[in-house]
């Protein structure tokens, strides 16, 4: 307590912000490790999905998996029938959408280290300032008043590297988590691609089944007559095409 109050208010400052801090460490380090990664045997089950045009089959793949990897390999895989193109930006989007949700809270937390660090500076500043007013006021006679500015100015500068050194380090590995993950989705974006780009060149029929359905009925015109007066009335004949 004492030394908290030898710290003055910017020493009370640097302690909130340094529990901050903590909370975001460690609630990103809980959701990071409970990102899957392991998705050899994943990739195994859609890629085999894909080669047989089961897209059914590799969403429920996806969903059982779970994951950064198997949510953007979803999104992917439902636009499939849309051809390659569809299927980029739907990854992209997917990839996007994924990043910003890892990379949350690590911002604030490159942020706490800085600001602790000009918390400790201004803390010197203050004991400082604290410490030429005693002088001014009573000359160098006392030294007890003296230090009691320079005790402020050191143990606030102390505090604000305790906090932002680790601030630093704990952003450095987390950023190294969400970069590895990052880095496992583009890798295993191109092993799908590489499928996806098998499977859209050779479409099957409709008849063969497959996720190249039919997504489109249109209707053609005929003129046919219909009763004794021969006059003819328009009537729409459906047809089927397939894509």
């Amino acid at each position: 307590m004492e030394l908290l109050l030898s710290g003055g208010p910017v020493l009370v400052a640097i302690l909130l912000v340094s529990l901050y801090a903590l909370y975001l460490f460690f609630e990103r380090l809980f959701k990071l490790s409970k990102e899957r990664l392991d998705a050899d045997r994943l990739m195994a089950r859609v890629n085999s999905a894909v080669r047989e045009r089961n897209l059914e089959m590799a969403m429920i793949a996806c969903d059982n998996h779970g994951g950064p990897v198997a949510r953007v390999l979803k999104a992917a895989l439902a636009r499939i029938p849309y051809g390659r193109p569809a299927v980029e930006a739907a990854f992209q989007e997917a990839y996007l959408g994924e990043e910003q949700r890892l990379t949350r809270g690590l911002r604030p937390l490159a942020t706490i280290a800085q600001v602790a660090t000009l918390l400790g500076l201004l803390g010197t500043v203050t004991g400082m300032i604290v410490a030429f007013a005693e002088i001014s006021q009573q000359g160098t006679g006392n030294p007890a008043a003296l230090a009691g500015g320079i005790g402020q100015a050191l143990v606030t500068t102390a505090a604000g590297l305790i906090v932002a050194i680790p601030a630093v380090i704990g952003h450095s590995y987390l950023s190294s988590r969400v970069e590895g993950i990052l880095l496992e989705i583009e890798r295993r974006r191109e092993e799908l691609m590489g499928n996806v780009a098998q499977a859209v060149s050779t479409k099957p029929s409709p008849r063969e089944g497959g996720y190249e359905d039919v997504r489109s009925r249109v209707g053609q015109v005929r003129e046919v007559p219909v009763d004794e007066t021969g006059e003819r009335v328009r009537r729409a004949s459906v047809v089927e095409r397939g894509v």
